[in-house]
């Protein structure tokens, strides 16, 4: 953190944490999560698990918790409660962001 908000007068360390940055996200685009490699863990949730995991998963592993409520048309309280219950089986990981959740698929 301290290279992004204070090293703007070094030009070469600006341009080596944007390229950390960009390789970074190009490794994030590079992965695909697909039903396939899941089906044994969606066939063992609830249909309502499914439905949060099947959303995460078509994001490419990565959603705004916000999303998903939006996507599943289900109360903020209710996305909790499943998200909840899907990170004590160690499936996903909740990370806060802004006022916002950021879900991620944990992978094994």
């Amino acid at each position: 953190m301290y290279l992004i908000f204070f090293a703007k007068d070094d030009p070469q360390i600006v341009k080596e944490v944007h390229h950390e940055i960009k390789v970074i996200k190009e490794q994030v685009k590079a992965k695909r999560f697909d039903k396939a490699h899941y089906k044994n863990v969606l066939n063992t949730l609830e249909p309502e698990e499914r439905t949060v995991m099947e959303n995460i998963i078509e994001s490419n592993g990565s959603i705004f918790q916000s999303q998903l409520v939006e996507n599943t048309k289900q109360s903020k309280v209710k996305i909790t409660r499943i998200l909840d219950r899907l990170e004590g089986k160690g499936l996903i990981e909740r990370k806060r962001r802004g006022m916002t959740n950021v879900v991620i698929l944990k992978h094994e």
